[in-house]
């Protein structure tokens, strides 16, 4: 594999200064997107496409938004969205009718779940949780479909800082450094698919790549978490694989590497999956200060990206 060169291969130092990267909504959209709201409001969220929700007004800032994400940095911000004006009803259609300028909705689990609520649930994070109903930090990974998207309700008193890094920095500097361990994490591992599955079928996945060539394009899927939780089934790691995994998240813990992003109320986060490794710092609520989160998982429109994600692990499929 060769070293990737594109606008997603970047240091936290190639970037504009802090939220210098968000693209703001003017009032003008903010009026389009509230009569939009109103208009799509008898339609369930998950069904809201382009053509339901229009914005002639603000469709060009969502076109900046799809060239970042395709061909740009890997990342987009929208802020300036009052939240607090709306209920959580209509925030999720709204999430929902600006993603479908970006994407279609798809299912986020094995029950089918189109949304979810990102904000602590008073459980520990293991094989039998999702990280996004804890307060603990959650490493850096890739999420499932080609785009993630977060809406930001609430900030917590202290912490739930969102991390984004470059996976094709990432890939860049492990091949320069360690070619041995690059070869390793291009054949992949197991993945623990944390009870989302049909019985009769398997509880871990086929090894699937962390890094991934395809028609010269960068594919990269990780979650550290999901491959160790694999062991519980009977997968052992080698010392070499082992070795690869802690390699690479060295390299992800160098602070040039990563955009530290404080979330705020309004913003509207979204991540190419393909291109971008993204983690959260642990968080502590307080008195008026809860953090919350609605999270949409998007397949892009037309995009140059194709491949496995983790939503292959969870989503529902036909048993032979």
């Amino acid at each position: 594999m060769a070293p990737f060169r594109d606008p997603s291969v970047w240091t936290a130092s190639d970037l504009p200064p802090t939220r210098g990267w968000v693209r703001a909504l003017t009032p003008a959209h903010l009026a389009e997107i509230h009569a939009a709201i109103r208009a799509a409001a008898h339609i369930p969220f998950h069904q809201i496409t382009k053509s339901d929700f229009p914005l002639p007004l603000t469709a060009p800032l969502l076109q900046a938004c799809a060239e970042d994400l395709e061909h740009g940095r890997g990342f987009s911000v929208l802020g300036k969205f009052p939240v607090q004006r709306y209920s959580y009803e209509d925030n999720l259609i709204a999430f929902a009718g600006l993603s479908a300028h970006l994407g279609r909705i798809v299912d986020q689990s094995y029950a089918g779940a189109m949304i979810v609520d990102v904000k602590d649930q008073g459980v520990a994070y293991d094989a039998s949780t999702r990280g996004y109903n804890t307060t603990a930090p959650l490493l850096f990974h890739t999420d499932g479909a080609g785009l993630t998207g977060l809406m930001c309700l609430g900030v917590a008193e202290e912490g739930g800082l969102s991390v984004l890094a470059s996976a094709g920095m990432v890939s860049n500097l492990i091949l320069a450094e360690r070619p041995d361990l690059h070869a390793i994490l291009r054949a992949g591992f197991h993945h623990h698919r944390r009870g989302e599955h049909a019985p009769g079928e398997p509880p871990i996945s086929d090894p699937i790549p962390v890094f991934e060539d395809r028609g010269g394009l960068l594919h990269c899927t990780y979650d550290r978490n999901q491959s160790i939780w694999a062991q519980q089934e009977g997968i052992k790691l080698t010392r070499r694989q082992l070795e690869a995994l802690d390699y690479m998240d060295s390299i992800l813990a160098r602070p040039e590497l990563q955009l530290h992003m404080h979330l705020q109320r309004g913003d509207i986060q979204f991540v190419n999956n393909y291109t971008m490794f993204h983690a959260r710092t642990a968080y502590r609520n307080g008195p008026g200060a809860v953090r919350h989160l609605l999270r949409i998982w998007l397949d892009p429109v037309h995009s140059r990206w194709s491949g496995t994600t983790t939503r292959d692990l969870y989503v529902r499929r036909e048993v032979a």
